[in-house]
């Protein structure tokens, strides 16, 4: 009598103990100290590029080829991929524009939106910057050419899943990095 009595004392708290309404979570974006925006020059011999770079971030060569890099930005566990590519005609740098413009259209399943910008600047130097909105992989793509002979690219990757709106302050963050390097780049 005294182990039923028990067992219906446990199987009633257990019952009763859940009995709170349950309630949607806020969001919230966590708490996070960005960096000043500081840039020092960065150039290297043999390498045909030059860019200002984030002081807070670490550039390291990428081993797929000679003249990649990748820029990381430690803090926020993400990564700038930056490829370059030399042609030799248009048919060649017809080829690289498209094989750049497929990589950033295939985050469409994903994306919201996909905003591109055309950059044009006074030394002959254009390319595009694709804005990705969403629950995308990478939330920027752009490309930079002299049009004669030099190609770069660049993809924002973080490194671990996330989702937009827990990245979103941080994204901002690094794309006024990306405009500053692009604004910054020369090609050698």
């Amino acid at each position: 009598m005294r182990f039923k009595s028990i067992i219906l004392l446990v199987l009633c708290i257990g019952c009763f103990s859940c009995m709170e309404p349950s309630l949607p979570k806020q969001h919230a974006f966590p708490q996070i100290d960005f960096p000043t925006h500081t840039y020092s020059s960065w150039a290297i011999e043999g390498v045909p590029y030059s860019f200002e770079k984030p002081v807070y971030s670490v550039l390291q060569r990428d081993s797929s080829e000679p003249l990649w890099f990748n820029l990381i930005y430690v803090p926020f566990n993400a990564t700038l991929h930056l490829s370059y590519r030399s042609f030799k005609n248009q048919l060649e740098l017809d080829t690289l524009i498209h094989d750049t413009r497929n990589l950033v259209y295939k985050h469409t399943i994903k994306a919201s939106d996909i905003i591109d910008r055309e950059i044009i600047d006074s030394n002959g130097r254009s390319g595009m910057y694709y804005d990705l909105e969403g629950e995308t992989a990478t939330p920027c793509n752009f490309y930079l050419t002299d049009n004669k002979s030099k190609f770069f690219r660049g993809a924002l990757y973080f490194n671990s899943y996330t989702t937009i709106d827990s990245i979103g302050p941080v994204v901002s963050f690094i794309k006024k990095d990306i405009n500053q390097l692009i604004k910054s780049f020369k090609f050698k």
